[in-house]
């Protein structure tokens, strides 16, 4: 059959000025949306500790519960029972070595 490959491959109409526009519209949305997307997942999530304060994630109910504990709060937890035992103990203790709290040795 002649000319058929050239009949199939052969657009019906030529994509308008319009549709063009439209196409590069949708492709910026979907970059600057890709982007943000890069952008959170890249973000941290938790806000940075101030000094002499703790950041930790306790086990809860509902999941986990996060805690910044400070001054003589965080003192108290790193002395306590919770702080000292597992499975806190591996996470918890070099957190508050590191804001110069005591832990009760092992």
């Amino acid at each position: 059959m002649q000319g058929h490959w050239k009949r199939v491959n052969t657009p019906l109409r030529a994509t308008t000025s319009r549709e063009r526009r439209i196409l590069v519209v949708f492709a910026a949305l979907l970059a600057i949306a890709a982007a943000a997307a890069v952008i959170v997942a890249l973000g941290t999530s938790s806000p940075k500790t101030p000094p002499g304060c703790i950041h930790v994630e306790l086990p809860s109910t509902m999941g986990a519960a996060s805690s910044n504990l400070c001054g003589n709060t965080a003192r108290q937890f790193c002395l306590g029972p919770a702080a000292n035992s597992e499975p806190l103990d591996t996470q918890v203790q070099p957190k508050c070595r590191d804001a110069g709290y005591p832990v009760r040795p092992q």
